[in-house]
C-alpha cells in the first residue's frame, strides 16, 4: 500500500515538473518594433520560427536571416551579417501576457545586431481573426 502511495505522489510531482518545463517557446511568432531613425520612420518585423530560424524585415524588405535557440530567458542568435558561426547572447524580458519583449545584450561583438536589438521594445503581432 505504501508503495502505491509513493508511486502516486512521484507521478504527480513528475507530471507537474514536465508540464512546467515543456512549455512552448514564447519567442515563436512575429514581433514588431517601430520608430524613427535619422528623421525617417521605420518598422522592423522579426519572425521567430519553432525550427530555430528567424527572419527580419525592415520596412517590408528582407533585412536579415539567421538561427537562434533559447535557454530559459537567454537567447542565442547568429546570422551571416557578422559571422554565421558566432552567436550573440541576449537576455529576453517578456512583459504583460507575453505580448511584448525587450532584448538586453549579455555578450555580442556584432555591433549592428546590438544596435538594432539592445533595449528596444518589440510588440507581438497578432493575426487578425477571419470571420
Amino acid at each position: 500500500m505504501r508503495t502505491k502511495y509513493l508511486l502516486t505522489i512521484f507521478s504527480i510531482v513528475l507530471f507537474a515538473a514536465v508540464s512546467f518545463t515543456s512549455q512552448t517557446n514564447p519567442l515563436v511568432g512575429k514581433w514588431e518594433n517601430s520608430g524613427v531613425f535619422k528623421g525617417d520612420p521605420y518598422k522592423f518585423l522579426a519572425i521567430f520560427r519553432a525550427n530555430g530560424s528567424f527572419d527580419g524585415f525592415m520596412n517590408n524588405k528582407e533585412f536579415v536571416s539567421g538561427t537562434y535557440h533559447m535557454n530559459h530567458d537567454t537567447l542565442y542568435m547568429s546570422d551571416p551579417t557578422c559571422n554565421a558561426k558566432y552567436e550573440g547572447k541576449y537576455k529576453v524580458e517578456f512583459f504583460g501576457q507575453l505580448d511584448s519583449l525587450k532584448f538586453h545584450v549579455i555578450q555580442d561583438t556584432c555591433k549592428g545586431r546590438v544596435e538594432g536589438t539592445n533595449g528596444f521594445l518589440f510588440k507581438r503581432v497578432r493575426q487578425a481573426v477571419k470571420k
